[in-house]
């Protein structure tokens, strides 16, 4: 048998865009900091999946391209209310990240970014039902987030 082979493209939702960036400033130990910029709109629900997996593909290729010592996902610029499948964004930074380590090394450090277009959607998405404090790696402050990403990346880089 001859066979015949297909391109595959893939496609990238509508309604999203990446940028990458870094800190201009140096920090301290040359921490490397990449900020993976999210902008647009998320589908409610299920009908976000196609978005999740664009912004998982994103990071990953950050992560590899930058090869950074934490990440901050800055999701400021994206609208979200709610939807299950950016959990997977976080699964798959830490399968990459991650995965072969040993139980006493820490975890690679993913910091999110949030506005109000963002905010209430991620803090319920990611805070535990029973809670009611925010997570400590979410900010609303680009400062303080490249600042404790500094003080995290360094963590993750001496253990």
């Amino acid at each position: 048998m001859k066979y015949t082979l297909i391109q595959n493209i893939s496609k990238t939702p509508e309604n999203i865009s990446c940028t990458y960036f870094s800190p201009k400033e140096k920090l301290l130990d040359n921490i490397d900091v990449l900020i993976a910029s999210f902008k647009g709109i998320y589908p409610e629900g299920s009908l976000g999946k196609n978005h999740a997996t664009y912004i998982s593909k994103k990071v990953i290729s950050g992560l590899i391209d930058f090869d950074p010592e934490v990440i901050i996902l800055d999701f400021r610029e994206l609208t979200y209310n709610w939807g299950n499948s950016i959990l997977s964004v976080f699964q798959e930074i830490k399968a990459f990240k991650d995965g072969e380590n040993l139980p006493e090394e820490p975890a690679f450090p993913i910091l999110v970014l949030v506005s109000e277009r963002s905010k209430n959607g991620i803090i319920s998405l990611l805070t535990p039902a029973t809670s009611n404090t925010i997570p400590n790696y979410i900010f609303e402050d680009i400062n303080k987030v490249i600042k404790e990403a500094e003080k995290r990346g360094k963590y993750w880089l001496d253990n």
